[in-house]
């Protein structure tokens, strides 16, 4: 069963996660720099109880990677993760993503969640549960959009990326030939290490590079070379 959600753009979707940053920030009474501590916004901010526990046993789901209880104010990861930052900062700033934008829809009973019990022997809750796999359906667009914007903030990649380039605009050969797979690109991978040198610890090589073409801070170099004349 899929979460029903609203038609949001990616700039509102931007909007409620700098909403939360902003809020964060302000609560931890200090400014926010890379990394984002996902683990702090989760805990200590919201509240909310964050456990790594073997979800594909509990679910009997061998794709599942995450999930998130809203009235038992509990997230649990796959601890298949737990070895792998980048993935597991995602995993977690996805499901923030779900809390975040889409609980408020659920608690004006605009929506009906599946039941899952999150321990054995106790009663079935309500849950959002999030898997792998190529085909996102809206709530899970949606999320991952969120992670990526609560990771990644634009200003703080900008502002890295100013630093190694003048203009802001990375020439990236052959970024167009594959333009659904643009992580497998060597030229941008190469980028992509070198702006989360710049505090990005626990973002994933993948996730930066999706998130420099998305912020439209890379271009085809022949593109570019066209431009010229």
């Amino acid at each position: 069963m899929s979460l029903k959600v609203p038609f949001w753009k990616k700039l509102e979707i931007e909007g409620m996660a700098l909403d939360l940053l902003h809020k964060y920030e302000s609560w931890k009474g200090v400014r926010l720099v890379p990394p984002i501590d996902i683990d702090d916004i989760v805990e200590g901010y919201l509240k909310i109880d964050l456990q790594l526990f073997d979800l594909k046993e509990l679910l009997s789901m061998p794709d599942v990677l995450g999930a998130t209880w809203f009235e038992d104010k509990v997230i649990r990861i796959d601890s298949s993760l737990e070895q792998k930052e980048g993935r597991l900062s995602f995993t977690m700033a996805h499901e923030i993503g779900h809390w975040w934008m889409h609980r408020p829809i659920y608690e004006m009973d605009k929506v009906t969640l599946p039941l899952f019990a999150y321990e054995e022997h106790m009663r079935p809750t309500p849950a959002v549960v999030c898997r792998s796999g190529k085909k996102k359906d809206p709530a899970e667009w949606q999320a991952d959009q969120f992670a990526a914007m609560l990771l990644m903030p634009s200003s703080m990649v900008r502002a890295s990326i100013s630093t190694i380039q003048e203009h802001g605009l990375f020439p990236i050969k052959d970024l167009e030939k594959n333009r659904l797979n643009v992580a497998e690109n060597y030229n941008l991978r190469t980028v992509a290490r070198q702006i989360i040198q710049f505090g990005f610890s626990n973002v994933s090589i993948e996730s930066m590079c999706y998130r420099l073409v998305d912020l439209d801070l890379v271009i085809d170099s022949k593109v570019q070379q066209g431009s010229l004349y």
